[in-house]
């Protein structure tokens, strides 16, 4: 009865888009709609506006021009990679939708082979600080990059480490978790009942995938979910909801990886004693829509505004994540994922000068002159891109992780013949 009712309201959700948009092309319609991840329901009646509205505020932006982002590199002289990584670095994995689920475990994200030599050769170099933001949990970030020297930003920029560290949070204080119980065991009610999907608990968010099921049964599956969830688990809770393409994913407010980048900048400046400037950043990622937000953090107030608003705007961020480092407590939460259980770092832990919290105390924040910045970024040598995305916030966008190994892999052979 529930799936029925799911089958009516995807179809009328299609039907009502093609309304509003003037009785466009339905297969170009349906498409879109999939590509943006469906309406999103919070009760029986689809929001078909704010669907218009956001496809429509959501730029079509041009490929990445590749050769000017190599000049600008080379140019630079302190330079920012951030890297997404599932659908970004992975390599492909086939369709497992004829494959059983006891091979799910297998399919787990894993580092693109042919990325392997060219991000050794970028994390060597001098110039060039690599952070791979994810919303993956520690142990799958471990796993992949462990030998490489990078920062590792795991559950959405949540959890921070420098490869040969130990993990930190960035974590607000009062983090409301106190959901997670029930969203757990709406989420594996769901996982029983839809073959070859699967859910991953983490510490500040529960993702239900079904990537690997059948894709219409899913979808009428991820409709049903959502309905149910509005009206029950977290009627009153302080969480967001994200919908992506092919999953449903629970997470306190607030945890996104554009909310989470200033604290990381700041433990990277202040770690790796930075006196340069960053002048150029390279922001890569196939992102939720509601992650996006890390596409717009370098960006000026205002088109037309220099460059000194970015700078101002990303030094007062970094100033406010130190201060608020110094104030902030670790605190470890159990997590019962098979995914995270035997992997996961005891909180809190030692930071590397030896202080008894992850976090720096008072005494060695970094000491703020005014008018001091961390970053010296011109628009020219700003790269934002979104991989596998016809609408995003991005200003460019590569098809696939294909031509994100491709990109990389220019960009390493430009470094590695750069004196």
């Amino acid at each position: 009865m529930l799936d029925t009712a799911a089958a009516g309201d995807r179809g009328s959700c299609k039907a009502g888009r093609r309304d509003a948009g003037g009785g466009g092309d339905p297969a170009k319609v349906d498409k879109e709609l999939d590509a943006f991840g469906g309406c999103f329901d919070v009760s029986n009646e689809l929001n078909v506006t704010v669907v218009e509205a956001q496809l429509r505020t959501r730029q079509v932006p041009p490929f990445l021009p590749d050769k000017v982002a190599v000049e600008r590199y080379l140019q630079s002289r302190n330079r920012l990679l951030i890297l997404g990584f599932n659908a970004t670095l992975t390599e492909p994995v086939e369709s497992p939708g004829r494959r059983g689920g006891d091979q799910i475990k297998e399919l787990e994200p894993k580092l693109h082979p042919d990325l392997r030599e060219p991000l050794k050769i970028l994390c060597n170099d001098p110039k060039t600080t690599i952070v791979v933001l994810s919303g993956s949990d520690r142990s799958v970030l471990d796993d992949n990059f462990g030998d490489y020297d990078m920062w590792l930003a795991a559950e959405n920029g949540m959890f921070l480490r420098l490869t040969d560290g130990e993990w930190m949070t960035t974590m607000p204080e009062h983090l409301n978790l106190d959901w997670v119980d029930s969203i757990k065991d709406f989420f594996e009610y769901f996982r029983e009942r839809t073959p070859r999907s699967h859910f991953e608990q983490r510490e500040t968010s529960l993702v239900w995938n079904y990537k690997y099921a059948d894709v219409e049964f899913g979808r009428l599956q991820a409709k049903d979910m959502l309905q149910h969830l509005w009206t029950g688990p977290i009627s009153n809770a302080a969480v967001d909801v994200v919908q992506g393409s092919r999953s449903v994913e629970v997470r306190a407010v607030g945890v996104t990886k554009g909310a989470a980048i200033d604290r990381i900048l700041g433990e990277i400046v202040h770690s790796n004693s930075m006196m340069t400037p960053i002048d150029y950043v390279l922001c890569i990622g196939h992102f939720l829509e509601k992650d996006e937000d890390i596409f717009t953090f370098f960006e000026p107030s205002l088109p037309a505004e220099s460059s000194g608003t970015t700078r101002t705007k990303v030094a007062d961020a970094v100033k406010t994540s130190v201060e608020r480092r110094s104030a902030s407590k670790l605190s470890a939460r159990k997590s019962g994922s098979k995914a995270s259980q035997g992997s996961q770092q005891t909180l809190p832990t030692p930071d590397k000068h030896g202080s008894g919290s992850g976090w720096r105390s008072s005494q060695e924040s970094i000491v703020w002159s005014e008018g001091s910045s961390v970053l010296d970024l011109k628009g020219e040598n700003y790269f934002s891109c979104a991989v596998g995305r016809k609408r995003s916030k991005a200003r460019y966008i590569l098809g696939s992780s294909d031509d994100v190994v491709t990109f990389l892999k220019k960009l390493a052979e430009a470094s590695s013949l750069c004196p």
